[in-house]
């Protein structure tokens, strides 16, 4: 027996190729949307997928496990409660599953979502005990699947399914067995995950946090106290899972490259551009109206998060090569509306005369002197990382706002008063900054330090959440006040 991880960094997905050496079957475990990396790892290994095995329906990426049936043929296995509108086999606890001589028994685990199942899976040839369990969304390494992702009035509901779950199925298993969940670091489906994919049961219950004795009630408040916030597109992802996504296919969408005259006629209709550049390179020089967010692991995320998803895109980047990641990254996000990418780049655009306008940061100094200035000239600064970031240490009188939600509170910031937005290293401020000055505020600037920087040169530090009310009742107008926090 074999498996085989893989790992999406920023969503901090894994997902896991499980191979019957003796048979040359295998199955994948809660793929991703892009699923030519599972073809091509079973045709390097000789083995044929025979099954796609899922843990729950995800809130949290688009699943691949449709199209990867359609492709192999293999059979897709969900749990009952799942209640797929396209083709698959139901489970219940207690079935099992043969993927060649490998056998998968499903046991009931509810808590992360009500559906959810972990799958015990055991070699007969050498016992009948189970040596691994895929845990999807229940027992993470260092953590557990949160429970409020559908909804707070359900969240402690779930949290007590997910206790039982955790101590009555899963802790039951001996110390040695491995543990594969679906979440690792960087997920956004818990808070202080670890960056180690794997564990096991042994591991986990003498060093998880959540593991250790309490009862039901302590558990469900320590799990949901300090959750980190989920961005938009979450909402859209298990109703997508749970009728079925469109069939992509086995490759991703090949490079479209798009003369700058052919781009700013799409965007003259419905398109918007996305940049995703450096953030420094955004601020020297951009195309008006345009959203920065950078290419890297985070960039589906903060697109999924900002960005609707019907919404034709052009994207501006830094290299051609970063078509493929980014493209990969948008459709797991379900963002399929990639128009192209400018031809030539930024360079292009400006050397055709295109129009062109210029943004602002801030080094730690220059904010230090601009709130010295005292009003009205000092900029009203919005801290847009997590609250619980926020609440650990904030620049006096910052306003929280996280940057995901700027688009839905911008009726609340004064358009007469500089702004500088701020996080921990750049990357979010000059996500936020961007999206201000598309609402059409002009200035408008973004820390290119953020706030470990700022404590370490002794700036003045604020905690708690009080300040942020405070702060936004004297920049907004009466109407907005009351949505400070």
């Amino acid at each position: 027996m074999r498996a085989t991880q893989f790992i999406v960094e920023g969503l901090g997905h894994l997902s896991t190729l499980l191979v019957d050496d003796a048979t040359g079957l295998a199955a994948v475990v809660d793929p991703r949307r892009d699923v030519d990396v599972y073809l091509d790892a079973a045709r390097a290994a000789d083995v044929r997928i025979s099954h796609v095995v899922e843990t729950h329906l995800h809130n949290d990426y688009v699943s691949g496990a449709r199209d990867l049936a359609a492709l192999t043929g293999a059979t897709h296995v969900i749990g009952a409660g799942a209640e797929l509108a396209h083709e698959h086999r139901p489970v219940r606890h207690g079935d099992e599953i043969g993927v060649g001589g490998l056998r998968l028994t499903v046991l009931d685990t509810p808590g992360h979502t009500p559906e959810h199942v972990t799958y015990a899976v055991a070699d007969p040839t050498r016992a009948d005990e189970p040596v691994l369990l895929f845990t999807g969304g229940s027992l993470l390494v260092g953590a557990v699947g949160r429970t409020d992702l559908l909804g707070a009035e359900l969240a402690v509901e779930y949290a007590h399914d997910q206790f039982r779950s955790l101590h009555e199925v899963i802790l039951r298993h001996e110390d040695s067995v491995a543990v594969h969940p679906t979440h690792g670091a960087g997920s956004l489906c818990s808070t202080g995950i670890g960056t180690t994919p794997w564990s096991s049961v042994g591991y986990e219950r003498r060093n998880n946090p959540m593991l250790q004795p309490r009862d039901a009630d302590s558990f469900a408040r320590a799990l949901l106290d300090g959750q980190p916030a989920f961005p938009r597109y979450f909402a859209r992802m298990r109703p997508l899972n749970q009728a079925g996504p469109r069939l992509l296919g086995a490759r991703v969408p090949e490079p479209r490259p798009m003369a700058v005259d052919e781009a700013r006629a799409a965007l003259a209709g419905d398109a918007l551009l996305v940049d995703l550049r450096t953030p420094a390179e955004h601020t020297a020089g951009h195309v008006p109206g345009s959203v920065s967010i950078p290419a890297g692991t985070s960039f589906g995320t903060w697109l999924g998060w900002v960005v609707d998803e019907d919404r034709p895109l052009v994207l501006l980047l830094g290299a051609p090569a970063e078509w493929d990641d980014a493209v990969r990254q948008m459709l797991r996000i379900g963002h399929e509306r990639a128009v192209g990418h400018v031809r030539g780049g930024f360079r292009a655009w400006a050397d055709e005369g295109a129009p062109i306008e210029a943004g602002g940061s801030l080094t730690l100094d220059g904010l230090q002197r601009r709130l010295a200035a005292g009003r009205p000239a000092a900029p009203l600064v919005i801290d847009v990382r997590q609250p619980a970031e926020y609440e650990d240490g904030h620049v006096p009188g910052a306003v929280h706002i996280g940057a995901g939600d700027l688009p839905d509170r911008l009726v609340d910031l004064p358009r007469d008063r500089p702004i500088v937005t701020m996080c921990a290293s750049g990357y979010r401020s000059s996500v936020a900054a961007s999206l201000l000055r598309r609402a059409g505020f002009t200035d408008v600037a973004w820390m290119a330090d953020g706030m470990p920087a700022w404590m370490a040169r002794g700036g003045p530090v604020e905690r708690g959440r009080g300040s942020a009310g405070a702060a936004a009742s004297e920049a907004a107008p009466p109407t907005g006040a009351a949505h400070a926090h």
